[in-house]
């Protein structure tokens, strides 16, 4: 988890995606306006590729891990600014991410890092 946030950082989409399954797919957080679920490295490298182009000098800070199995939910703070408002923007997230095999299999995104490590405690909701 670690090294694909690195990755990320340093705008690396390529290496962010290494860590993926080839079968991943991305859940977006449900209170996003474009909430949906990305599936396939394509689509998930067209995602974040899309992201960094709305924010600039976007960046996740890791504020904690929490392994349980095959799963690890991430909590971290995004920073950027708007590309187009220049805005600053703040947002807290968490990344509940399944792992199969040592790559990711499944990413759900959750604005509410409790929710995050409440469905990290117990899969089936």
């Amino acid at each position: 988890m670690r090294r694909s946030i690195d990755a990320y950082n340093a705008g690396n989409v390529d290496g962010l995606l290494e860590m993926a399954h080839p079968d991943i797919e991305w859940e977006v957080a449900p209170e996003h306006p474009a909430s949906t679920t990305h599936r396939g490295l394509e689509e998930v490298r067209a995602y974040h590729e899309d992201w960094r182009n709305t924010l600039d000098d976007m960046r996740l800070d890791v504020l904690s891990i929490t392994e349980d199995g095959d799963s690890v939910v991430a909590v971290c703070r995004i920073h950027g600014k708007g590309s187009e408002s220049g805005a600053d923007v703040e947002v807290e997230i968490a990344f509940l991410a399944t792992y199969r095999d040592g790559k990711a299999i499944r990413v759900e995104e959750f604005l509410d890092p409790e929710e995050a490590l409440r469905a990290l405690e117990d899969p089936s909701g």
